[in-house]
C-alpha cells in the first residue's frame, strides 16, 4: 500500500484493505431490482410532444420507483432537466473498455476484469491515471416505454480530465439509454491526467430523459437569437449566429483575449490524488496558468489536457436545456468537451438583467501538436425543449449549482483564482 493509502496488484491479484471478492461470473446478482415495490406507474401519453422531462417529472419516476435505487435517492440529486447518477457499492478494473452488446456487463466482467473492490463512504478508493474502471450505479431503471436517456459526466467531472462513460446492461452503444430500459447501470470511468479518490456515493455522471425528438426546431431557434435577450451572444450583447444544418445549432468558439487574469489552464501531470470530497485545493500544484495570447495563440500539445473559456455567453431560460455536440473531427486534432449537459438556469436571470455565463472547455489533443487560436470555432451548442418550466433553474439553493456566471472557472475542489 502506498502513502495515499492505495493498493498496487498484478494479474487481477487485489491487496486492498476490505475484502475483496474473486472475479467470477456466478457471483454476480441475477435477481429482481433491489428497489421494486409495486406502485402506481407514471403514465407517459404517446402523443404527449417530444420534449426533456423536468424536475418535476424525474420526482414523480423517482417516487413512483420508476427510478429507483438501492440507497433513496437524495433531492439535491434532482436537477432542472437531468438527474445525478451516483458510484455505487462495487468499481471493478478492467483490461480494457468495452461494449456490453448481446453478451451482457456480466459476461464482459468475467472476462475483463482484473481486481473488483466494495466501494465504502467512509474509505477512499484512489482510481489511477490511465486505469480503465467500470463501476456499478446506486440507481436503477424501469422507464416507461416512451422514455429515453442519454449520459453524459458531471462538469466537475470533466473539469478533471476523468472520462466518464455510462453503460446499461446489453448497451451496444456509450450514454445511450434506449426507451423503456429496464435494469441497471453502471459507469467507465478513466482518470487520464490525475489519479482521483472516490467513495460510494459520489456523483460522477447524470442521465437526462425524454421522450421523442426533443431539439428545438431552427424557427424557434432563429427566434430565440432575435430576442432581446438571446440563448447565446457575445460580449456586447449581440446575438451569436444560428447554424442551420441537419440539427440547428450556434458555434462556440474559444477566448484567448482573457481579462487581465489567465486565459486557461494546463494539467500538471504526476500529482497527488485529487480526492473528490476536498475543496480548496492549491490550483497551482495541479494546474499550469496560460497567458493571453489574442495574437499567436496557443500550441496545444498532443495527450494534453487544457481548460479553457469561450468568448461567447450563454442564457439558458426556463423552457429550454442545451447539449454540446460530439467532438467533430473537421475542427481539429482534439476532443472539446466531456461534460456537454447544460440545465435550465445557467447564466439566466428572471430581470434579463444578466449578461450570461461562460461556458468552460475542456479540450485534448491527439497525435499532432495543434495551433489553438482565439475566437476559433470549436463545437455546436444544440437545444432541446423542455416538457415545461422545471419547478428549480440551475443556480437556485439544493441544486448543487457550482458554476453558475461563471467565467474561467477550474473544477469545484480547486481555489478560486485569486
Amino acid at each position: 500500500m502506498d502513502q495515499w493509502g492505495t493498493a498496487h496488484y498484478n494479474s487481477g491479484a487485489a491487496a486492498i484493505g476490505w475484502p475483496v471478492k474473486p472475479i467470477l461470473v456466478s457471483w454476480f446478482p441475477h435477481g429482481p431490482h433491489p428497489t421494486l415495490h409495486p406502485r402506481s406507474k407514471v403514465a407517459m401519453d404517446p402523443a404527449a410532444p417530444s420534449a426533456i422531462l423536468v424536475s418535476q417529472t424525474l420526482r414523480d419516476l423517482i417516487d413512483t420507483q420508476q427510478i429507483g435505487a438501492i440507497k433513496p435517492i437524495l433531492p439535491e440529486q434532482i436537477q432542472p432537466s437531468s438527474l445525478d447518477l451516483r458510484l455505487g457499492a462495487r468499481i471493478w478494473q478492467l483490461q480494457c473498455s468495452f461494449l456490453p452488446g448481446a453478451e451482457g456487463v456480466v459476461r464482459k466482467l468475467g472476462r475483463l476484469a482484473t481486481a473488483e473492490w466494495r466501494m465504502q463512504r467512509d474509505r477512499p478508493l484512489v482510481l489511477h491515471r490511465g486505469g480503465v474502471y467500470l463501476a456499478e450505479v446506486e440507481e436503477v431503471l424501469e422507464l416507461p416505454e416512451a422514455v429515453w436517456g442519454r449520459g453524459n459526466p458531471k462538469s466537475s467531472t470533466g473539469r478533471l480530465d476523468v472520462f466518464v462513460r455510462l453503460l446499461t446492461e446489453f448497451g451496444e452503444a456509450f450514454d445511450t439509454i434506449p426507451p423503456g430500459y429496464q435494469g441497471r447501470l453502471y459507469l467507465e470511468i478513466t482518470p487520464q491526467s490525475f489519479h482521483v479518490s472516490v467513495r460510494r456515493g459520489d456523483r460522477l455522471g447524470q442521465v437526462r430523459l425524454g421522450r421523442g425528438r426533443a431539439e428545438v426546431s431552427i424557427d424557434a431557434l432563429l427566434a430565440y437569437q432575435e430576442a432581446p435577450s438571446p440563448l447565446v451572444s457575445w460580449s456586447d450583447g449581440s446575438p451569436a449566429p444560428v447554424e442551420d444544418g441537419i440539427l440547428p445549432s450556434i458555434l462556440l468558439s474559444v477566448d484567448l483575449e482573457g481579462r487581465g487574469g489567465p486565459v486557461g489552464y494546463l494539467a500538471r501531470r504526476h500529482q497527488p490524488p485529487i480526492d473528490l470530497a476536498r475543496r480548496h485545493l492549491p490550483i497551482d500544484r495541479y494546474w499550469t496558468a496560460m497567458p493571453p495570447a489574442p495574437e499567436l495563440g496557443h500550441v496545444l500539445e498532443p495527450e494534453q489536457f487544457y481548460i479553457f473559456a469561450t468568448r461567447e455567453r450563454l442564457r439558458i431560460p426556463p423552457d429550454v436545456c442545451a447539449e454540446l455536440v460530439a467532438f467533430d473531427a473537421t475542427k481539429g486534432e482534439l476532443r472539446t468537451h466531456y461534460a456537454g449537459f447544460i440545465d435550465a438556469g445557467f447564466g439566466w436571470s428572471a430581470s434579463n438583467s444578466s449578461l450570461g455565463a461562460r461556458l468552460v472547455l475542456e479540450i485534448r489533443t491527439h497525435d499532432v501538436p495543434f495551433l489553438l487560436e482565439h475566437g476559433q470555432p470549436l463545437f455546436r451548442l444544440q437545444f432541446m425543449a423542455n416538457e415545461k418550466r422545471p419547478d428549480l433553474l440551475y443556480g437556485a439553493d439544493g441544486t448543487g449549482s457550482h458554476y453558475q456566471m461563471q467565467e474561467l472557472r477550474l473544477a469545484k475542489q480547486f481555489a478560486a483564482p485569486s
